[in-house]
């Protein structure tokens, strides 16, 4: 009987670490981690969408009236200045979800590890993506092309 005891203690405190956590802890499926870990597993089915290269489904974590012109494999060749095609993503590992005191912002830091299919390098990447709701109630919605800096400068801007 204490054996069980102790079982329910040390699952108690591990679910309650990572809850704390936000999802950093592995949650087997458990909805534990509030926003942030919410996050984590947001952008860690994006991560998988690119890695198989469907790039309809990932396209689907931008707001809805945002989807239809989400261009995936270009935001995604900005990103590893590689086109999509050529790219294995071979690992990805979440390192922090961060929400701002709003919680109606937030970003996810990443670290991804690619394989060039054209010259075989591999090399680790991270990214920072950024994610925007309305309200506390609202979904997250990913705001891909805020995470990529312009090329240019704005119009009108000083700089």
């Amino acid at each position: 009987m204490r054996w069980l005891l102790g079982l329910v203690v040390v699952l108690t405190v591990y679910a309650g670490a990572a809850h704390l956590s936000g999802g950093a802890f592995p949650t087997f499926g458990l909805p534990l981690g509030g926003d942030r870990g919410a996050l984590r597993q947001t952008t860690q089915s994006f991560l998988e969408d690119i890695q198989f290269k469907d790039f309809d489904k990932a396209a689907s974590y931008h707001a809805p009236e945002r989807r239809e012109d989400v261009d995936i494999p270009f935001l995604i060749q900005r990103l590893f200045l590689q086109k999509p095609e050529s790219l294995d993503i071979m690992d990805y590992e979440i390192v922090f979800a961060d929400l701002d005191s709003t919680a109606t912002r937030a970003r996810v830091k990443a670290r991804v590890k690619v394989k060039s299919l054209v010259n075989e390098a591999i090399r680790e990447q991270e990214l920072l993506l950024f994610y925007h709701r309305a309200d506390a109630s609202s979904p997250w919605f990913m705001e891909l092309e805020s995470s990529l800096r312009q090329l240019e400068a704005k119009a009108g801007k000083k700089h």
